[in-house]
């Protein structure tokens, strides 16, 4: 009997919770956590600067994933020329060995105006993103070999990136690329869903 009971007792705390459940789920919840207050950082932006879009990427140059993803971007960037621009935050992961270091030459190469330009180098040479390589790839877009070596090695912007990646975690990202648009977060560079999000947002502001 006492046995019995027990399991009563069990099956009637079990049926509480679902009941309970089941109620907190049907209530409306407000949609408050969907946008988050996201900085820009100190990147300069790609696009129009006064667009109603602002796009937000957190990526790692070495992570394939984020190199997929550049392509749906400049097309983006493209179709919406006027409505959107980017920005590009750095978030390495510590998976990849040469990320950080990837991280801290472009920020290298944005003391010399080329932050872009660089960019897309590392992009096309995501298997070159070693020291020396990236010392390299710094000569090729034609910047001063002196004065980018100079701020690599001194490790320059290294509180920079760190003040990324603490960002990230604040923002708990999963991974890379994570894209913000609008303050709206987009894992991964799903094209569809993407376009559909600024579509949205580009309805919602008129």
């Amino acid at each position: 009997m006492g046995q019995n009971l027990k399991v009563l007792l069990i099956l009637g705390i079990i049926g509480i919770l679902l009941i309970g459940s089941l109620i907190y789920v049907t209530i409306p919840k407000e949609n408050s956590g969907d946008v988050k207050d996201v900085s820009v950082g100190v990147n300069p932006p790609v696009g129009n600067p006064a667009a109603k879009i602002k796009l937000i990427e957190f990526g790692d140059f070495q992570c394939p994933a984020c190199k997929a993803s550049h392509p749906i971007i400049n097309r983006i960037l493209q179709d919406y020329q006027k409505e959107v621009v980017l920005y590009y935050r750095n978030f390495p992961l510590s998976m990849h060995e040469n990320s950080f270091i990837a991280a801290e030459a472009a920020e290298c190469a944005n003391e010399q105006g080329k932050f872009w330009e660089y960019h897309d180098i590392l992009f096309e040479n995501q298997n070159k993103l070693d020291k020396d390589n990236l010392k390299k790839h710094a000569v090729v877009i034609g910047l001063d070999e002196s004065k980018f070596n100079e701020c690599l090695d001194l490790e320059r912007y290294k509180i920079d990136i760190l003040n990324d990646i603490s960002d990230a975690k604040k923002l708990n990202l999963k991974g890379t690329p994570t894209f913000f648009i609008n303050g709206k977060e987009v894992f991964g560079g799903n094209e569809q869903e993407l376009r559909k999000l600024i579509e949205e947002e580009l309805k919602r502001q008129k």
